[in-house]
């Protein structure tokens, strides 16, 4: 278990770590595939969770690595534009940064995340590689 006391997550298809060994901030690794119907049951709380210890903790840094998820569908979207909406509306002295890390040889996670990085300017810094 990481520093924050969150739990990862293992479902069917897909893993979510949480590691805060990253200069001073933390790294949220999504591998798999993520097809769930209603992910927001399963992935909200743990966001919130997320979110909550990183405002406790004052880090001011959040790597999404999605390097090796394969798929992700609207819904996983929309619960991570949720986590995302919840920063932009914190004070100036509570938000934190995003880092989200895409792999250029998976097709939807450019043009997907890419529009991700457009919901929040200079709270979201995307990185193709």
């Amino acid at each position: 278990m990481n520093s924050l006391g969150v739990d990862n997550i293992s479902i069917e298809k897909a893993n979510v770590e949480v590691n805060d060994n990253l200069d001073g901030g933390v790294k949220v690794s999504f591998s798999g595939d993520i097809d769930l119907q209603y992910p927001e049951a399963i992935f909200s709380p743990f966001f919130n969770q997320i979110h909550n210890k990183i405002i406790e903790s004052e880090i001011k840094k959040v790597e999404l690595d999605f390097m090796l998820l394969t798929f992700l569908n609207s819904s996983g979207i929309k619960t991570i534009i949720k986590w995302i909406t919840q920063v932009t509306a914190l004070p100036p002295d509570q938000k934190y940064t995003f880092d989200i890390v895409a792999n250029s040889n998976i097709t939807w996670q450019e043009t997907s995340l890419k529009m991700l990085s457009l919901l929040a300017p200079g709270l979201i810094n995307l990185v193709v590689k």
